[in-house]
């Protein structure tokens, strides 16, 4: 068997692999995606792994159980969102394919399969859309007429992509079936395990989400010669709706989440009153009629706005359901941690994860590490190297007890 870094090590080839390094822009189908994805399958091939990649660009390494009609599958995502940090997504998808190959070798074949994932896309960083690899692998379901910022087709750079995974050696092309089990190992993303000084979470629910953009188009004009009652000024009527959202978040208590991530306004010149402004509008909550009660809320809002000049558009690029966790899998990893002297807490996740999309399907579960102030989404995310291990041995231990014991 070749030689391969250790986790860690792997962790830092890939993101100084990144040409905006220490800033992560593994945006899906992109030059740097491919060249991590490519190297993931080099490193699951030289462990002894069987490699396969479906028409998305899911990459499965494989270790075939003597039962091979049952999986028990780990993973998550490879790609980041604009200037990301190292450890979101990747993390899980390294872990995995360590955690197989380390059983591989102290234990040989196992009596379920297992399997380890990469996805795709799950941050919606590149195209209108997110969770698209997971849910390709759940629910076979594709997307079309969507394009990037830059007008390059969806299903363009997806086939290009894929056929450059697929020209490795010992490659499959397969569209391979859903496992058994589910677990997603994964940076926190949030304050709590450190605040708490607990090295591993256990998530029982992940939030529901809905992610719409607003497009308000009115009439670009100029700056100094239109008096107000002659201006269509398409930030003001942004301006007037956002103010109107943000009462209504305040009200619905602190399990709930809205934000504005995405704000443009065009032609965006000091001297010329908005034509158009896009953005964006992100929230979440764990009660699906919660989620329902603000979307009416601001459909509401938008239908009363005051200057009959604005156009407005509304298009979703992301509406999940909250979802409950198995509760035996959770058992089973805290007792694991447990076993192994971790401290562990229970909690739910606030971000949205691949783990949403598989339990909707089959039994999954999410094994959390800390991150240092609570910081993700961003090049400055850090998790302790302790902490990574702790996750690593984890996910290692439950995946033996679920494959080899089983």
């Amino acid at each position: 068997m070749k030689d391969i870094p250790d986790l860690n090590d792997q962790l830092q080839l890939i993101a100084h692999a990144s040409p905006t390094f220490p800033k992560q822009n593994r945006l899906v189908y992109s030059p740097a995606w491919t060249t991590a994805q490519q190297q993931l399958i080099q490193w699951a091939l030289a462990g002894g792994l069987t490699v396969s990649v479906d028409d998305y660009g899911n990459v499965y390494a494989d270790l075939v159980g003597k039962d091979d009609a049952k999986i028990v599958a780990t993973g998550s995502h490879i790609d980041t969102v604009k200037d990301g940090g190292i450890f979101d997504g990747l993390y899980g998808v390294l872990a995995g394919i360590n955690a197989l190959i380390k059983l591989k070798q102290r234990y040989g074949q196992p009596q379920l399969s297992l399997r380890a994932i990469s996805f795709s896309e799950e941050e919606g960083s590149r195209f209108p859309t997110t969770f698209s690899g997971s849910r390709y692998y759940v629910q076979k379901a594709r997307l079309n007429n969507l394009v990037d910022a830059n007008g390059i087709d969806f299903n363009e750079a997806r086939q290009n992509a894929v056929q450059s995974l697929l020209a490795l050696p010992q490659v499959n092309h397969q569209q391979p079936a859903l496992p058994a089990t589910f677990t997603e190992l994964h940076i926190e993303q949030g304050p709590i395990l450190e605040a708490t000084h607990r090295q591993i979470g256990l998530v029982n629910r992940i939030v529901g989400q809905r992610r719409l953009l607003f497009t308000l188009i009115g009439k670009a004009n100029h700056a100094g010669t239109t008096p107000p009652k002659f201006r269509h000024d398409a930030f003001q009527a942004a301006l007037e709706l956002i103010n109107q959202f943000n009462q209504f978040a305040t009200k619905l208590g602190p399990d709930f989440r809205f934000t504005i991530g995405h704000f443009v306004t065009f032609p965006n010149v000091a001297n010329v009153i908005p034509g158009e402004v896009q953005f964006s509008v992100d929230f979440r909550h764990p009660n699906e009629e919660r989620l329902k009660y603000f979307d009416r809320l601001l459909h509401k809002a938008a239908a009363q706005r005051t200057d009959s000049g604005i156009k407005l558009k509304i298009d979703y690029s992301s509406k999940t359901k909250p979802v409950k966790l198995a509760s035996n899998l959770l058992r089973l990893n805290q007792t694991v941690a447990h076993h192994l002297n971790y401290s562990t807490m229970i909690l739910a996740s606030g971000a949205g994860h691949d783990s949403q999309i598989m339990g909707s399907s089959v039994p999954t579960a999410m094994i959390f590490v800390p991150s240092k102030a609570g910081i993700s989404h961003t090049f400055t995310e850090c998790t302790d190297q302790a902490d990574l291990e702790a996750g690593f041995h984890v996910l290692t231990e439950s995946l033996y007890q679920q494959a080899y014991l089983n």
